[in-house]
């Protein structure tokens, strides 16, 4: 049997020899096959992976809207108000210009920061921040027929040693341009102003109002600029003053805008309140209006609305027929946010002893001055433009009746991204 085996084994062998001697090219085609089933198997892989990372990307977008969100949500409880003063600010602006100044920190610095700017709740992890932020900025950036332009810059004072791998940093995740000037140079400052009026379509003039600290050293600015034109237009020939009720109390009579057009719109007996949500032309962004259904009753609704209640609120939307009264509006708010930064847990950042910027120049030289935000908004008939700009400052050490939405006393107001989710603007009207 073995000698048997082994004559079959030679025959087979003989066999191979045979058939490449008389066919030469066999054993290439052979190899070929090989070779095509390899490559293949390579590009299955390849694509799977190309896949992953795609969804692996998306997600991280995803996390860094949940973060500017929740991140959003808890500065608006902090900002003071009043009920004879309104409130306008980006969310996404002072978010963003924050993230720049999240990216140079280390240690506890960075801990803090990575709570108070909501990555933690979002899941995010340090080492993924900068390139999630730069998918985020490309999602927002993509064409609709609302006009959204932001824009980055750091600017640092003449011969001030700024890491090279820290400006990179930031040009490459936000897309930041980056100055050199004399940041004590009053000259200087109105360069600074007019890159975010620039920026801002001449919507903010002003962002830096006095001159910076003789110790300044390094400027971080953000600039968002929206327009959007309402889906539905409200005719202005249907425009008439009507009664507006300031703080709640006080009646005042103001242009008021009425139309009647299909909307999302809800009822919520737990915030006790009503919400529509208007559309701008293509649909991808939106302002929704949160109205307390008493007339003193923003402040606590405002206090009391978090991310997740808002989401409810949106979730409870359905088209309805809506017989809309809106006033129209013109805000504009200025805000030093060292104060409520500090109470989300940002304290170690504007604090000499404990800040820690150290991947900004390598040394701990560097301390947070102030955070200065201002922000516009003017809702008319045609839809609304706004507009936030934020500087981070471091020195050193028909016949159909529909149902009725009266906005006549104070409001909550918050215009936002349906694609993304992202809420750029947020706002309470308190006064007109």
């Amino acid at each position: 049997d073995a000698d048997h085996a082994h004559t079959i084994r030679c025959a087979v062998v003989a066999g191979r020899t045979s058939l490449q001697a008389h066919f030469p090219g066999l054993r290439h085609h052979r190899l070929l096959i090989r070779c095509q089933r390899s490559q293949r198997e390579a590009m299955k892989s390849a694509v799977y992976l190309a896949w992953l990372l795609a969804l692996c990307a998306a997600q991280e977008e995803h996390k860094v809207t949940d973060a500017n969100n929740q991140f959003g949500f808890r500065l608006l409880h902090e900002i003071p108000a009043s009920s004879d003063v309104n409130l306008f600010f980006s969310p996404y602006s002072v978010s963003t210009a924050m993230a720049m100044a999240y990216v140079g920190a280390r240690g506890e610095t960075q801990l803090d920061l990575h709570q108070a700017l909501g990555y933690s709740s979002a899941g995010l992890t340090p080492d993924h921040v900068p390139s999630a932020h730069a998918q985020h900025t490309h999602l927002l950036r993509a064409p609709s027929n609302s006009t959204i332009r932001v824009a980055n810059a750091a600017v640092v004072q003449n011969e001030y040693a700024v890491l090279r791998e820290y400006l990179d940093l930031l040009s490459q995740s936000f897309g930041a341009e980056v100055h050199t000037g004399g940041l004590n140079d009053e000259h200087y400052l109105e360069i600074i102003n007019d890159w975010v009026k620039n920026k801002t379509e001449g919507k903010i003039e002003r962002l830096l109002n006095q001159p910076l600290p003789p110790s300044t050293k390094l400027v971080l600015l953000n600039a968002i600029y929206f327009k959007g034109l309402w889906s539905t237009p409200f005719e202005p020939a249907a425009t008439s003053t009507a009664v507006f009720f300031n703080a709640g109390v006080h009646s005042v009579e103001v242009d008021t805008m009425h139309a009647q057009l299909q909307a999302g719109y809800a009822e919520d007996d737990e915030t006790n309140s009503d919400v529509i949500d208007l559309p701008y032309a293509g649909l991808d962004y939106s302002m929704t209006i949160v109205l307390p259904r008493q007339r003193t009753g923003a402040e606590t609704l405002r206090q009391n609305l978090t991310l997740s209640v808002f989401r409810r609120l949106l979730s409870k939307l359905s088209n309805t027929l809506v017989e809309v009264s809106l006033p129209k509006f013109k805000l504009e708010a200025e805000y030093k946010l060292k104060g409520p930064l500090s109470a989300l847990g940002a304290s170690k950042a504007f604090d000499d002893r404990h800040a820690d910027f150290s991947g900004i120049t390598g040394t701990r030289d560097l301390v947070i001055y102030n955070v200065v935000h201002k922000a516009v908004v003017e809702v008319n008939e045609e839809g609304s433009e706004a507009a936030g700009a934020t500087g981070v400052i471091f020195y050193t050490k028909s016949m159909i009746v529909g149902v009725p939405f009266v906005v006549d006393h104070p409001f909550l107001f918050f215009i936002r991204n349906r694609q993304t989710g992202d809420v750029l603007f947020a706002g309470q009207v308190n006064h007109l």
